[in-house]
Formats: C-alpha cells, sequence, structure tokens
C-alpha cells in the first residue's frame, strides 16, 4: 500500500457497505481499478462465480476483509495527504526564506512584505504551480486541499523533495540565483565600461574642443600679429611715399624739360659715341655732319628782332664750348653766338608759339637767359640729333640748379 501511494484515488464515500453480493463484487472491482493494484485470486475467483457458487461464509469473510482494506486504505490516505500538506507547507517557507536572504544579499533591500497566506508575493511561479486554486487566492479554508489527489501530492513530494528536476528546490533556486547574480555582475560591468567608455568620449571630445580653442586663440593672435605688421608696414610705406612725392615735388619744381642728359665736363668725352648710344642713326641722317667734338648743319632760325625764317649753318663746339651759326657752311661770317653757360633749356616746340614757322612739327626750342631761338631742323632725325646734342651743353641747367 505504501509502495501504491502514487496511484490516484479519489476521495470514497463513508456510507454503509451495499448488502448484496454483486454489490460488494463490483465495488471490490472499483477500488481495485481505483488503486491500479491486480486483483487478488479470491476476488478474481468471487468474480466469476459471482452466481453464488462460493459458499456464504466465504463471501461474507471476504467482503469483511474487503472493507477492512478500503478502511484501512482510506486511513493509510489521510496520513499521506497530511504528511504531504505538512512537508510542502515546510517546502514553501524554506523556498520563501531562500528567496528572501538572496533577495537581500543582492539588492539590500527590505524584506518582502507577507502576504495574507504568510508567503511573499514574488514566489517562483514553480511553486505556485503545485499550489491548489484556493490556496492561490489566500484562503486558509481545510476544505480547500479536498481537490488534492494523492497524484498530485506525491508528484509535488517527488519534484520537490527530488531537487534534481524542478525549480523551486533549494539547489535550483541556488543554481537560479547563481545564474541570475552572474548576470547582473555580467550587468554592472557592462554599465561600468559604458561609464568608462562614456567619461573616455567626454574627455577626448573637451580635448578636441580645447585644442580647438587653442587653434581659435593661436589663429587670432597671428591674424592681430599680421594686421599689426601690415599696418606699421603700411605707414612705413605711407611715409615713404610722402618722402618721395616731397622729393618728387622738388626735383619737378627744379627740373626742365629734355634735360637727361645733364652737362658733361670731361675732355674725354665722345660726342659722337653718346648720340650713337643714344639710339640715333648719325650715319643715315645726311643733314647733319657730327665728330666727337663738334656737330654741325643748317637750320633755320626765327629772327630776334624781326621775325623772318633764315637758313643759318649751326656749329655745336664742345671744346669752344659755344653754339655759333653762320651765313653758310664756309663759316666765314659770323652771325652769333650761344655760350654754354647760357643755355637753360632745350624742348620741342609742343605748343606751336613760334609764329609763322615753317614746318611747326619739326620746330623746337633753345631756351638761354636773355632769349628763346626757335628752330626747324630739315628732319625729324635731324632735329633729334640737334636737341640731344644742344643739351648736354646746357650749363646754364647747373645754375637753375642752384
Amino acid at each position: 500500500m505504501d509502495g501504491e501511494a502514487t496511484s490516484p484515488l479519489p476521495r470514497t464515500r463513508s456510507g454503509p457497505l451495499p448488502s448484496s453480493s454483486g454489490s460488494s463484487s463490483s465495488s471490490s472491482q472499483l477500488s481495485v481499478a481505483t488503486l491500479g493494484r491486480s486483483p487478488s485470486p479470491k476476488s478474481a475467483l468471487l468474480a466469476q462465480n459471482g452466481t453464488g457458487s462460493l459458499p456464504r461464509n466465504l463471501a461474507a469473510t471476504l467482503q469483511d476483509i474487503e472493507t477492512k482494506r478500503q478502511l484501512a486504505l482510506q486511513q493509510k490516505g489521510q496520513q499521506v495527504i497530511e504528511e504531504q500538506r505538512r512537508r510542502l507547507a515546510e517546502l514553501k517557507q524554506k523556498a520563501a526564506a531562500e528567496a528572501q536572504c538572496q533577495w537581500d544579499a543582492l539588492h539590500g533591500a527590505a524584506p518582502f512584505p507577507t502576504g495574507p497566506s504568510g508567503f511573499p508575493p514574488l514566489m517562483h511561479r514553480s511553486i505556485l504551480h503545485h499550489l491548489p486554486a484556493g490556496r492561490e487566492r489566500g484562503e486558509e479554508s481545510e476544505h480547500a486541499y479536498d481537490t488534492l489527489s494523492l497524484e498530485s501530492s506525491d508528484s509535488a513530494e517527488t519534484s520537490i523533495s527530488t531537487g534534481g528536476a524542478s525549480a523551486c528546490s533549494p539547489d535550483n533556486m541556488s543554481s537560479a540565483s547563481g545564474l541570475d547574480m552572474g548576470k547582473i555582475e555580467e550587468m554592472e560591468k557592462m554599465l561600468r565600461e559604458a561609464h568608462a567608455e562614456k567619461s573616455r568620449l567626454m574627455e577626448s571630445r573637451e580635448r578636441e574642443m580645447e585644442l580647438r580653442r587653442q587653434a581659435l586663440e593661436e589663429e587670432r593672435q597671428r591674424r592681430e600679429q599680421v594686421e599689426r605688421r601690415l599696418q606699421s608696414e603700411s605707414a612705413r610705406r605711407q611715409q615713404l611715399v610722402e618722402k618721395e612725392v616731397k622729393m618728387r615735388e622738388k626735383q619737378f619744381s627744379q627740373a626742365r624739360p629734355l634735360t637727361r642728359y645733364l652737362p658733361i665736363r670731361k675732355e674725354d668725352f665722345d660726342l659722337k659715341t653718346h648720340i650713337e648710344s643714344s639710339g640715333h642713326g648719325v650715319d643715315t641722317c645726311l643733314h647733319v655732319v657730327l665728330s666727337s667734338k663738334v656737330c654741325r648743319g643748317y637750320l633755320v632760325k626765327m629772327g630776334g628782332k624781326i621775325k623772318s625764317w633764315k637758313k643759318r649753318w649751326f656749329v655745336f663746339d664742345r671744346l669752344k664750348r659755344t653754339l655759333s651759326y653762320y651765313v653758310d657752311k664756309h663759316e666765314t661770317k659770323l652771325k652769333g653766338v650761344i655760350y654754354f653757360q647760357a643755355i637753360e633749356e632745350v624742348y620741342y616746340d609742343h605748343l606751336r608759339s613760334a609764329a609763322k614757322s615753317p614746318n611747326p612739327a619739326l620746330t623746337f626750342c633753345v631756351k638761354t637767359h636773355d632769349r628763346l631761338y626757335y628752330m626747324v631742323a630739315p628732319s625729324a632725325e635731324a632735329m633729334r640729333i640737334w636737341m640731344d646734342v644742344i643739351v648736354t651743353g646746357a650749363e646754364g641747367y647747373t645754375q637753375f640748379m642752384n
């Protein structure tokens, strides 16, 4: 009976047994089928000979034995049920205490608030799965356990006591708590790593911002330095420009036209070489005879008192330091002399100030202290040569400078 207590055993009514043999036989067969036991030979014999072939006293004896057996079985079932209830309550309390201790160890929180049934509300679902429906709702009545069969009690006992297949056993609770502890530690580790990564990123960003600020500050300082240098350079250039302008104004006030050749008083000065180096074709110009010291040729001159134009032979002599003009090229009859010390300027008559000039485009002027000479050259090349030759002897320019 102890070995077969796991078979499903519905609760039997405690009424009087039927007196007929057929009822006892059917009741015996029902009890045997319910308990999962194989029928005894006597019961089988009684069932086969249910027509009353056995003696009356034997049937009564068998019925009495069957009645006693059912009573003993009912008493044993009540004891098993009470034992299972007691063990189940102990396991529930033990599991709740274990869960509470692990929760307190993990989180350091306050103990679980207990419900009306005396158990914590966060109980594992595998424990509540074995509880009756009335027990889960907090009902305390005794008849709530009437629906608990031997099979469910034994299966609860087996699943809780074995500790190898149920999740609410202490060992499994410890292993589950260990897994939870490992997960929590892993999550805390990941959280620490995330915080470290965040702090590292913040530090790198701060360093980057600091470097950017430093770069901007350096760029600003560099631009300020460049601007200061530009201002100083601009001021210095302005001073130089003002100085140059003043110097040029002074030079312009003292300058005179066509005086690029200053008077040269060197004895070894070569007039022909100087004129050729200025870009004039002396050999191709037939109206001018030029040597190293003397220049000769015909020019048309306007008279001083009588404004008439007459052709004269001019001789520029660096040895005598004079510009003389004659009636003809024989140089026998001198008509006038212009000394180098009196010549101030030689320039082109661009204002056409010469009255009734035979050729205004070839007219140039020689200015002296007391008179202005108007002369007309036979060609443009001859005019340029004569102007450059005469200006080399314009010594009156030095007096003008003084």
